[in-house]
């Protein structure tokens, strides 16, 4: 009976284990063989074994690596910053009882339910230096900054600014839940002793926060790195490569050069980035915890 039964559970076990074989951990043992491969795919010359020589190429001899890493980079810094502080400010506004209050906590999460692709192409058209309600609205206040997405001191801000646009409901949805899970017996026992909204917010609130935005930073630094639709809908890396992110110029590098053993190195090598990122952040959480 219990060989029965044993049998029983391994035969459920095999569907969801040739999923994951498939699905999961044979592309990626083959994309690690191509990234020790040269293999043009436009071609039709087949791959041969290059070794090292693609991650050596990527850190000595790709300047457009290093400006999409370091734009990336930049870019993440800048929006979990300003995700975290807005969202903070909105979780802790909208927990305090006021008018319309479930109103607007619904109206803070509709940007985050749309698809990222079809935000992208919504803000291209608003940005539309020629037809975009911004640029009229601009014009309409006699503020003349041309092409807000055509010039490469600009273009990188105003995709932050829609990624901040997009994900801060994240960053408020997860501290409003944090936040309305705190015992009230606390704010009690501050608001008997005299403390300051203020006094309150920072010693009490705060660092009861400090695991949830531990949590949320490190999931928005992880997606954030991964940026792709907004690049891909709005400017498509440009102008020249100001606003190329790291996973746009493995597509690039990819799907429009079809250098296949190559973007498998950039790949690769995005992996080790933010494992050792996520590494860093996980290790400074567990010495302050």
């Amino acid at each position: 009976m219990a060989m029965i039964k044993k049998g029983t559970g391994i035969a459920f076990l095999v569907p969801g284990l040739a999923f994951l074989l498939i699905m999961g951990i044979f592309p990626l043992i083959w994309s690690l063989t191509l990234a020790f491969s040269k293999w043009k795919a436009a071609t039709g010359v087949g791959k041969t074994f290059v070794g090292l020589d693609n991650f050596i190429n990527i850190i000595t001899d790709d300047p457009r690596f290093w400006n999409s890493l370091r734009f990336t980079v930049l870019y993440v810094m800048v929006v979990v910053l300003l995700e975290l502080v807005l969202g903070l400010m909105l979780a802790y506004i909208l927990t305090e009882k006021m008018r319309f209050r479930n109103f607007f906590r619904i109206l803070f999460l509709l940007p985050m339910a749309a698809p990222a692709i079809g935000v992208a192409f919504i803000w291209r058209m608003l940005l539309n230096p020629e037809a975009g309600i911004v640029s009229k609205i601009m014009a309409a206040f006699s503020i003349n900054i041309p092409g807000l997405l055509t010039n490469a001191s600009t273009a990188p801000y105003m995709l932050m600014i829609i990624d901040v646009w997009e994900w801060t409901p994240f960053m408020f949805m997860g501290l409003l839940a944090a936040m309305q899970a705190f015992p009230p017996e606390l704010y009690d026992a501050a608001a008997v002793d005299g403390a300051s909204g203020w006094k309150t917010f920072w010693y009490i609130t705060l660092p009861l926060l400090q695991p949830i935005i531990i949590t949320l930073s490190l999931l928005r630094v992880i997606d954030s790195f991964k940026l792709f639709e907004i690049v891909f809908g709005v400017t498509s890396g440009g102008p020249g490569s100001s606003t190329e992110s790291l996973s746009f110029y493995t597509y690039t590098v990819g799907f429009s050069y079809f250098n296949l053993g190559y973007a498998c190195a950039l790949s690769w090598v995005f992996l080790v980035i933010i494992l050792a990122i996520s590494n860093v952040v996980l290790n400074r959480f567990r010495k302050e915890a």
